[in-house]
């Protein structure tokens, strides 16, 4: 049985989506099946020589050239006259098309024998409950080919009618995953819309909207908890203001422009006034209104990385060696990713445009947004 790591439900072990919600399952290892390799059809040698030797796969090939041929899977040699070809049956189809139950029907997505009480394909994970009703479905059947032939579910669905764009999640090892459709109107985002968001504790339960300007996909900070981060283009400045949040692997910071303290009614300073040739501070969030170290910016600028710079964080693997860097030009405050590995992000304080192939980070969840 295989668990689904997303709704906990269990499944037979050559399903390839999950009949609770539709995610796909990870694949069960074993030994793939393949008559290319040098082990023969019928199993092991049973003579104890090698199939190595050119005369044993000689052997093999001629021995798979002269046996008949079916679209399903190949059959053994026989003696004598080849038998002509017949109905496949259920019980020689791969394990992922064959009939489960006695109520089949066939998927109108990818043809396999789906039980009726099932509400998601379990070989391409394909909606049953999201057809039109059941005269569509009495159309798929009708139109469904009467032999079917062993194929591959299809790698990618294609996008849902009426949909403009999608955000795609990016997993860990930097593959992608499951896809969010993002249609014309705007869409509210959190860990109220479920599916790839419920499980998500850092996302709020409506934590941003995306919508269309134009031909423009624009991302609206719902007033979350955690804030949508944007990735910025290496050796891009990017302006930073007065309490401008930004992503370093794992460190949130924030700058804070040179503002004095207002004196006393008598006029007397506050002590830890601003020297005037500091541009600012950087600060480490830790909470939500706490602050830990705090950096000081010169006015050469500063660089931050986890082995080299002015500010490093030995301990964040997710921060490269040298990873951007916050400088001064024409009396600007500037922030430069430097061709780091995991990307320089900055907070959306109200809403931002979102370019093609634009990386969204909300959450602890990473998407990449094509439209």
């Amino acid at each position: 049985m295989i668990v689904c790591s997303r709704c906990s439900k269990d499944n037979q072990d050559h399903y390839k989506f999950c009949l609770g919600c539709g995610a796909e399952l990870p694949r069960v290892s074993g030994k793939p099946r393949s008559l290319s390799t040098d082990t023969p059809p019928g199993g092991s040698t049973g003579s104890g020589r090698s199939t190595n030797s050119p005369r044993s796969r000689a052997g093999q090939a001629e021995a798979l050239a002269s046996a008949p041929q079916m679209e399903l899977e190949p059959t053994p040699m026989q003696a004598g006259p080849p038998s002509p070809v017949q109905e496949p049956r259920s019980d020689s189809l791969p394990a992922e098309l064959a009939p489960l139950g006695a109520h089949t029907s066939p998927c109108p997505h990818c043809g396999a024998g789906v039980p009726e009480n099932f509400r998601f394909c379990h070989v391409c994970g394909h909606d049953l409950h999201g057809e039109a009703g059941g005269e569509a479905s009495a159309d798929a059947s009708a139109d469904a080919p009467a032999e079917r032939v062993s194929a591959p579910a299809v790698a990618e669905a294609p996008k849902p009618a009426g949909t403009r764009a999608r955000l795609i999640l990016i997993q860990p090892d930097g593959s992608e995953g499951e896809m969010f459709p993002l249609s014309a109107e705007p869409t509210l985002i959190g860990r109220s819309s479920g599916g790839i968001f419920a499980n998500d504790a850092y996302l709020s339960p409506e934590h941003a909207e995306f919508r269309f300007e134009d031909d423009q996909l624009v991302v609206k900070d719902m007033e979350s908890l955690n804030g949508v981060y944007i990735r910025i283009e290496p050796d891009v400045p990017i302006e930073l203001f007065d309490g401008s949040i930004f992503r370093v692997g794992q460190e949130i910071l924030r700058f804070d422009g040179p503002s004095a303290p207002e004196p006393a009614a008598d006029g007397t300073q506050h002590m830890g006034s601003p020297h005037r040739g500091y541009l600012g501070r950087i600060s480490l969030l830790i909470g939500r209104d706490s602050t830990g170290h705090s950096y000081p910016i010169p006015p050469q600028g500063i660089h931050l990385g986890r082995e080299r710079g002015d500010v490093v964080f030995p301990e964040d693997g997710y921060v490269s060696g040298l990873h951007c860097r916050v400088h001064s030009e024409v009396g600007h405050l500037f922030l430069t990713d430097i061709g780091s590995s995991n990307g320089t992000f900055v907070r959306v304080s109200n809403e931002s445009y979102v370019p093609q192939g634009t990386f969204v980070l909300m959450g602890q969840q990473l998407f990449r947004a094509e439209y």
